[in-house]
């Protein structure tokens, strides 16, 4: 046999190796894994089950896999009816995932003027925020370059920012926002316009 064929096969077997233990690390219990350990996690898309975009290229990779650890059924569930059903099409309103632990709210919004939208965060549920029509400007905040202007009422706080970050959605990646993930959503791109929203309320696990 041809040394290539060997050295394939070894590169093989080793990214086998590196991949199960990965899932191993992962899984085990109480156990944090490293950012480079999660963002290859990330990328391998075996949360997906079947939906197609990706987390936003900033979004929080141990966040996200520690979060998925800790309640996978729920994550699978979620990602499994977004990926079986048509977003684009189907009726506005809010679908149960599992109770008041992960429920999906479909609408066509209008974007907004930046002035009149508020910066906020939540505690009790993570946010997955998916754009499948249209573009929607969404703003990412620091926490240290936040205050607090309300006092927090389940499930959200608001804040005034002296600096956003802004990004422009896109129907092939969608956006995480947990308990430390400041946003501000609905932010008019170019020119207002009616976007297909899907939001996603995932319960979150401290």
């Amino acid at each position: 046999m041809k040394k290539s064929t060997w050295k394939s096969k070894l590169l093989c077997i080793s990214m086998a190796v590196a991949t199960s233990l990965l899932t191993s690390n992962l899984y085990a219990a109480n156990k944090p894994i490293s950012k480079k350990e999660a963002k290859r996690w990330c990328a391998k898309k075996e949360w997906a089950n079947g939906f197609a975009p990706v987390p936003y290229k900033g979004t929080d990779c141990v966040e996200f896999a520690t979060q998925y650890a800790k309640n996978k059924e729920l994550w699978d569930k979620m990602f499994s009816w977004m990926a079986q059903n048509d977003l684009l099409n189907m009726p506005e309103g809010t679908y149960p995932i599992d109770g008041k632990r992960c429920y999906i709210k479909i609408s066509n919004s209008q974007t907004r003027d930046a002035s009149k939208s508020k910066v906020e965060s939540h505690r009790q549920y993570i946010d997955l925020q998916y754009v499948a029509k249209g573009t929607e400007r969404f703003g990412i905040i620091n926490p240290k370059d936040a205050t607090p202007v309300t006092e927090y009422k389940p499930d959200v706080i608001h804040y005034t920012a002296k600096k956003i970050k802004y990004v422009d959605s896109k129907p092939d990646f969608f956006f995480l926002f947990f308990p430390n993930d400041y946003h501000q959503a609905l932010v008019k791109a170019e020119k207002e316009e009616i976007v297909r929203l899907i939001v996603a309320k995932i319960e979150y696990i401290p």
